[in-house]
């Protein structure tokens, strides 16, 4: 079940010994700060930020 005050679904990066890393998250509550109990993420880390996009954009629209 979606929170209606969750955010949608977005893409991160993270630099990890000189490559970079793409995962895909929202903010659980709109109304407080993102930090990372604020995040709910799913399909662990990708190589391109192709793949994390997709993933985002499918949740997205299961979403709607």
């Amino acid at each position: 079940m979606t929170n209606k005050n969750s955010s949608e679904w977005r893409v991160s990066s993270n630099p990890v010994a000189g490559k970079m890393f793409y995962g895909v998250y929202r903010i659980r509550d709109i109304n407080d700060v993102d930090h990372s109990g604020n995040r709910e993420t799913r399909g662990g880390w990708y190589e391109t930020r192709e793949e994390a996009e997709r993933l985002a954009e499918t949740l997205n629209e299961e979403g709607k």
